[in-house]
């Protein structure tokens, strides 16, 4: 039987199997954001520090998981893809409700969750904290407090690495439990033509 680290280099280095494909894709996912700039901003720099996150991740299963039971991998790859679920809709939540783009070709901006408090009185039915932000040309920090938006960008960043750490490690759980049953299947199937 293999030791997780001599099973990890087989998944990375076998490029006939489909598991090692889904292993790189899976970390080199997230690196598409830097053009498609749909996910938290510093775009690039959060998709260096998530695929980054996700080899972690794919190395940390394949390294303390490799020896736990059939049984016990089931259930924790149930909680990966429960994970995996939660983390993109709050992700998608987060992104939604608290960033704004400031136009074709620019980078989103996080917003905060409390003005600050020379703007709130400002804020009216005739006059909105986005119609602030357009007017100080999308510096967040001119319109909410700093905390705020360092907790908003905190938990959006949380939870957009964290979906992705899901998703790596349900992946590598899937192709561990895969190639044990493999091997499982070759040693009865070889114990049986002796």
């Amino acid at each position: 039987m293999a030791s997780g680290l001599q099973e990890f280099k087989q998944v990375l280095t076998d490029f006939r199997e489909l598991g090692s494909l889904a292993v790189k894709g899976t970390v080199a996912a997230p690196l598409v954001d830097i053009f498609l700039k749909f996910g938290p901003p510093p775009t690039t720099a959060i998709a260096v520090l998530t695929s980054g996150m996700q080899f972690l991740a794919v190395t940390w299963t394949f390294h303390f998981w490799h020896d736990t039971p059939e049984q016990k991998l089931n259930r924790r790859m149930k909680v990966c893809a429960a994970l995996f679920v939660v983390g993109l809709i709050f992700a998608g939540a987060v992104i939604k409700q608290y960033t704004a783009s400031p136009g074709p070709g620019r980078e989103r901006v996080v917003l905060g969750y409390e003005l600050r408090s020379d703007v709130k009185p400002l804020i009216g039915p005739n006059y909105s904290a986005l119609d602030a932000l357009r007017e100080a040309q999308y510096d967040t920090s001119q319109v909410w407090t700093d905390s705020s938006i360092t907790v908003i960008h905190v938990f959006l960043v949380t939870c957009w690495t964290g979906t992705f750490v899901a998703v790596a490690m349900f992946i590598s759980t899937f192709l561990m439990l895969q190639r044990a049953r493999r091997e499982a299947a070759a040693v009865r199937t070889g114990s049986q033509g002796v």
